[in-house]
């Protein structure tokens, strides 16, 4: 019995005072509950509240209210938590059951840590020149190419959209503090870590946008970074509930401006007046009195219509982009799934792209120490163009097709002729060559893994592997053409032909990087990094012709009777191994330092290792004790750095000799023998590209961080730049050896300033940022007349200065031809006027030659600028951007002859009788008149309204009942109008068209909602 007892004590006192233990516990427990509403009191769903210091949370509901049990205890802080808000902490009390908590929106949500290479770092601790972009402010625009939505929203970044061509990623060029290498200058863009394509990436799928402008930031991507790097960061998924997000937009473009063409009769004046003054039998081609009244009148149209050509070949055309999303996971697993889907109409009939991407992120963690993720991204776009490309539309608008020729003939066929008998040849339509379609099917895969082992805390080993895949198939068929006149007959010309062409590239990149995080006695903190990365680049290319097809019908290669095929192959790896380290003391004074180390198979091998260092140093004298209880200043801090960074992109094998195969090269006897031949000789000495770079930074923030201000100065040289001087023809080869031979500096400085506030149910932002950049050649060593048409390469000049003649309107009476210079050409009465500015000894020799040719005008913009307006009143929020650039030039040249249509400038033309007081030189005289000169160059500065956007989103109360999240509508613009000089043209075009052959920009109206499910 005593046995028994024991035995029960044993097994059952244990339990009976555990139980007893627990009991007082529970009793002690307690739940508590409230709700979350922001500024307007709207219920903000999806909030984390936890008790801190624990693992001890929930989420708020749809309506914002939220239930947490919790021990009961005398000191508990409960912390509310949402992205986009400031995070809340409140102290419970023993006697309190009930919580209600207003959280305020505050963009330092967002600014608190800023995305650098290989990491993140807390913005107060910058120390280099680094710039973001709020990704709410763009994501919403309707574009096919990403790399537009970043012009004018960063200082020191150019951003130039030379067009709208829909599926034209290389019409939006990106430079970064100006142009330092003649050859590639775009940047270097990192997805993910993963280098790739700005326009391949989904604006929604975008989480942070950072560009790293100096080279403290930028010097540990080595080799890649001498012009810059993006970094782009996607969403990934949260440990919040699931949520299904959808965006959408329709819209409708149109074109910035389109030159203004005179009517047909006016057109067949000005033919004849040209006609005229050329003289000799060229008056026989000339229109009659009754022809010009016919035109008028139309009363004949198919033989004298009054056709403007570029209103046919233009529309207005449809956009729309739609874009479904998934987030989600738990406290271990977390994913972020997307598809999008983008259509667009050209705006000229004849181009049009369509696109649809994917995009899956997902990681998970295992025993609380190792996270393997992954990233995948697809997308799959077609584009098609007419034929030859759209600059032949705009050239056979703009110099062979007349205004008089009709669209169609009343029979149905296209119209290429008109009723001057003196004109038997057809002319080509341009509206029917828009009906002669190129495609281009482009698929792209993305596809990233990583581990990361958390040993310790703050200890991080990371690998990764990412690959690339890209595959472009391009295909154009030429038919046989029929051109028709009005009574039916036809002349049949040219043959069938087809044009195929295939682009594959591919890369591979692993990384292995490991990072610590520690801190000494509180007051120092350090940040160590040390990786090694292998590159891989491969690209293939392939092209198959085939003429003479038996019919226009069947567009496959074995119906050719005649064909040839080209091809090439091109491989690169790149092997480095890089560090940084970070240090701070109380966050008051930083230092960081980088170093690559870089071999690349594109450089020599006496050359191949390039090492590029950078150190930086910050004072944040906010943090000094003498500033501590004052509450003006936030935060005031000096910045300096100086950096190297290196170019490995100048081509794949610069250093080595290429031949040609497989062509006549060679005689022996009477017989052309098949053989090889030296194509480019070689250089084994030429080493790296090298940037340095210096600067200088100021940052402050001021009244509770409603107002900010950031500026740098900086001074960016490149040396070592590689060209290919002039050789003797007698060398017998196609390409001269590159050396390096040039030196470029670009200097400048750059100012972003922004203010934020809250009154009640108002919110109000203004963002403005403006940066100017001289860049300027140094030297160009055995290339001291390196003139192309409208360019030079001059040292003390910027990269393609514009260059030519020196003018003064233009000659109006005969005295001032006789009193004029000797010069070429036989100038009269309406031409341009040349002055005589130089001479064999450099002074003005009473002569016009090259030597009086000088640089006329600047191709790069030294100054650009934005300004971002935000307002928000309780549900609405409205948004305008203005872009604009300044001391920047292009060629604006009506080509000073009457071939295909005559713009309004040229019916201004100077004519003694008729127009004695015009500005536009007299025709006749092309040649002459068309010189490359200062009277075609002009201020090409202008300021654009980029995006004006109203939007509305409904009351969470309103929708709770559905279960929907957030639902916004807006109404937006983009390119709404353009203040400029320039007439008649959209200045915003490239630099090296002299015609006005660029495909124009567009201005977009749109609609769209976002809805949070």
């Amino acid at each position: 019995m005593n046995k028994k007892k024991a035995q029960w004590k044993r097994m059952y006192l244990p339990l009976i005072l555990l139980l007893f233990g627990i009991l007082p516990m529970i009793a002690q427990t307690v739940k508590i509950e409230g709700k979350v509403v922001d500024a307007n009191g709207e219920g903000l769903p999806g909030v984390t509240v936890s008790l801190k210091g624990t693992t001890n949370g929930t989420v708020t509901d749809l309506s914002g209210s939220y239930q947490l049990s919790m021990p009961q205890t005398k000191q508990a802080i409960l912390v509310f938590s949402y992205v986009g808000y400031k995070t809340t902490e409140i102290t419970l009390s023993n006697y309190q059951k009930r919580y209600d908590v207003t959280m305020y929106e505050t963009s330092e949500a967002l600014d608190e840590v800023v995305v650098v290479a290989y990491g993140v770092q807390k913005k107060a601790n910058l120390t280099g020149a680094v710039a973001s972009v709020y990704v709410d402010d763009i994501k919403d625009i309707p574009v096919s190419n990403t790399s537009s939505l970043l012009q004018g929203r960063l200082s020191g970044v150019t951003v130039s959209s030379f067009s709208a061509q829909p599926g034209k990623e290389d019409d939006v060029e990106i430079r970064i503090r100006g142009i330092g290498t003649f050859g590639n200058s775009n940047p270097l863009v990192l997805i993910d870590g993963v280098e790739g394509s700005l326009s391949s990436v989904s604006p929604n799928d975008i989480e942070n946008i950072s560009v790293l402008k100096d080279a403290a930031s930028a010097a540990i991507y080595g080799v890649r970074a001498a012009n810059g790097v993006i970094l782009i960061t996607t969403k990934r998924g949260t440990e919040a509930n699931n949520k299904l997000s959808y965006s959408g937009s329709f819209g409708v473009q149109k074109a910035t401006v389109l030159p203004s063409y005179i009517d047909s009769w006016k057109w067949a004046t000005l033919f004849n007046e040209e006609n005229n003054a050329l003289g000799g039998d060229a008056p026989q081609r000339n229109y009659t009195a009754d022809m010009i009244e016919k035109m008028k009148n139309g009363s004949d149209p198919e033989h004298f219509a009054n056709t403007n050509w570029m209103k046919e070949i233009f529309r207005s055309a449809l956009i729309q982009n739609h874009y479904l999303s998934m987030t989600g996971g738990g406290q271990n697993s977390k994913y972020m799934a997307s598809i999008g889907y983008m259509n667009q109409q050209g705006i000229m009939k004849g181009t049009d792209t369509e696109r649809v991407n994917f995009r899956l992120n997902a990681d998970t963690k295992y025993l609380n120490i190792i996270t393997l993720g992954m990233n995948a991204a697809g997308s799959y776009q077609t584009v098609t163009e007419p034929l030859g490309g759209t600059w032949n539309i705009f050239n056979q608008v703009v110099d062979h097709t007349r205004p008089t020729i009709p669209v169609k003939y009343d029979n149905g066929y296209w119209g290429q002729y008109d009723g001057n008998p003196q004109f038997p040849s057809y002319q080509t339509n341009p509206l029917e060559q828009t009906t002669f379609p190129t495609d281009q099917n482009i698929y792209k895969f993305d596809g990233k893994v990583f581990l990361d082992i958390e040993p310790i805390k703050n200890l991080h080993i990371k690998s990764s592997f990412a690959y690339q895949y890209s595959s472009s198939n391009y295909s154009a068929f030429e038919p046989t053409h029929n051109h028709y006149k009005a009574d039916g007959t036809f002349t049949t010309t040219g043959i069938a032909a087809l044009e195929e062409q295939r682009i594959l590239q591919q890369q591979w990149i692993n990384e292995n990087i490991i990072t610590y995080n520690f801190s000494i006695a509180d007051d120092h903190s350090f940040g160590l990094l040390v990786g090694e990365s292998t590159q891989f680049n491969g690209n293939k290319y392939s092209e198959a012709k085939g003429e003479n097809f038996l019919t226009n019908t069947v567009h496959a290669m074995d119906v050719a009777q005649n064909t040839s095929a080209y091809g090439r192959e091109e491989k690169a790896t790149l092997r480095s191994f890089f560090g940084r380290i970070n240090y701070a003391y109380k966050n008051r004074y930083l230092l960081e330092a980088n170093l690559r180390r870089d071999e690349s198979s594109r450089i020599p091998k006496k050359n191949r290792v390039g090492y590029f260092p950078s150190v930086s140093a910050g004072w944040n004298i906010a943090e000094e004790v003498f500033l501590q209880d004052q509450h003006i200043l936030n935060t005031l801090k000096l910045r300096a750095s100086w950096g190297k960074l290196g170019n490995q992109d100048i081509g794949y094998y610069p250093y080595a000799q290429t031949y040609t195969l497989g062509k006549n090269n060679y005689v022996w006897g009477d017989d052309k023998i098949l053989g090889a031949a030296l194509a480019s000789a070689a250089n084994p000495d030429i080493k790296w590209e090298t940037t340095t770079t210096t600067n200088v930074g100021l940052d402050v923030v001021l009244l509770n961080n409603k107002f900010n201000l950031t500026f740098d100065y900086f001074n960016k040289v490149s040396s070592d730049i590689l060209l290919q001087l002039p050789i003797s023809a007698i060398i017998g080869v196609d390409e001269a050896p590159y050396v390096n031979a040039a030196k470029v500096k670009n200097r400048g400085w750059e100012l972003s300033l922004g203010y934020n506030d809250r009154w009640n149910d108002f919110t109000f932002g203004a963002n403005f940022n403006i940066s100017q950049v001289k860049n300027e050649i140094v030297s160009v060593s055995g290339r001291e007349d390196w003139i192309d048409e409208w360019t030079i390469n001059l040292a003390g000049h910027p990269i393609g200065a514009y260059y030519g003649y020196v003018t003064d309107g233009l000659y109006t009476s005969q005295e001032q031809i006789d009193s004029a210079p000797v010069g070429f050409g036989n100038p009269r009465i309406g031409d341009v006027r040349f002055l005589d500015i130089s001479g064999p000894d450099g002074k003005p020799d009473g002569e016009i030659t090259d030597l009086d040719r000088t640089v006329i005008g600047n191709p790069f913009p030294k100054i650009t600028y934005g300004l971002n307006l935000t307002a928000g009143y309780k549900n609405f929020d409205f948004s305008v951007f203005l872009q604009g650039v300044g001391k920047v030039d292009r060629i604006m040249m009506d080509y000073p002859t009457v071939g295909g249509g005559a713009t309004e400038a040229m019916w201004n033309r100077f004519h003694e009788t008729e127009n004695p007081s015009g500005t536009y030189p007299k025709l006749g005289n092309v040649a002459y008149n068309s010189l490359p000169s200062s009277f075609w160059i002009e201020n090409a500065s202008y300021l654009r309204m980029k995006n004006i956007e109203l939007g509305y989103s409904f009351p969470k109360n309103w929708l709770s009942k559905a279960r929907i999240q957030g639902l916004r509508i807006y109404i937006s613009a983009q390119n709404l109008f353009t203040i400029t000089g320039v007439d008649n043209y959209d200045p915003e075009k490239y630099a090296t068209d002299s015609r006005n052959s660029t495909y124009p920009n567009a201005k977009t109206f749109s609609v769209g909602l976002n809805i949070n499910l």
